[in-house]
């Protein structure tokens, strides 16, 4: 088919307005939806301690919402012959769930490491600082009209905003501080492509699961860490 000067843009967008259609289905809404399936009955789990480790977390809502998302500034590059978008949402997550990842990982590793015999009778208390909790579900497609066709493309991937593990430590013995200091986790979560005729939803819930698995990784890594600076 052979467009005229007229026609050519009011096909191009067209075509824009069909993807965007498409696309539109991952609305913060939905977003929040799927992530409360996954994190519904969890929010409000506490952080335990035991006799020799007592975690401290900044105070949190005590709201039972599980995410916040909302809409990412849209961009639009629009051309006669040549489109680009990128759209997309970002979620942050009650801070109770990282935190009770995090709780779930540190006590049984410290045990596994015996970081019990290291303290000689120390007590250790954790203060998490920061938590990675924020990520983006990111749109970003394109268009080249070459004369007689056009070729079109659209990638949807699960972005994190890089946010670091920071925790402050403080040791004590007979209720005197020996020893504190601060132990940065560079974080491990890295962006998720939802391939060719796979699902956004469960493409989605495979990065949520990476993602709880990354926090439980970095909650390791924090303790052999704190073992050197013994």
């Amino acid at each position: 088919m052979i467009f005229s000067q007229r026609t050519l843009p009011v096909f191009i967008s067209i075509i824009i307005f069909s993807q965007l259609v498409f696309s539109s289905c991952l609305t913060p809404r939905k977003i929040d939806k799927w992530i409360d399936k996954k994190y519904g009955n969890t929010v409000q789990n506490k952080i335990k301690n035991n006799d020799y480790i007592t975690i401290k977390a900044p105070s949190t809502s005590q709201s039972d919402i599980v995410a916040m998302s909302q809409k990412r500034k849209a961009k639009l590059l629009p051309l006669l012959f040549y489109w680009k978008w990128e759209y997309g949402t970002t979620s942050t997550l009650n801070q109770a769930i990282p935190n009770g990842y995090f709780n779930s990982a540190i006590l049984p590793y410290a045990n596994i490491k015996k970081l019990r015999d290291k303290l000689n009778g120390q007590k250790l208390e954790l203060t998490i600082n920061k938590i990675p909790a924020s990520f983006s579900v990111v749109d970003k497609g394109g268009l080249v009209f070459l004369v007689l066709f056009y070729v079109t493309w659209d990638d949807i991937f699960m972005d994190p905003e890089k946010q670091d593990l920071i925790v402050s430590y403080k040791l004590s013995k007979d209720n005197a501080e020996t020893k504190s200091g601060t132990i940065t986790i560079s974080d491990r979560n890295k962006p998720l492509h939802v391939k060719v005729f796979h699902s956004v939803k469960k493409t989605f819930w495979s990065y949520l699961d990476q993602y709880n698995y990354n926090i439980q990784q970095m909650s390791k890594e924090l303790i052999d860490k704190l073992i050197k600076e013994l």
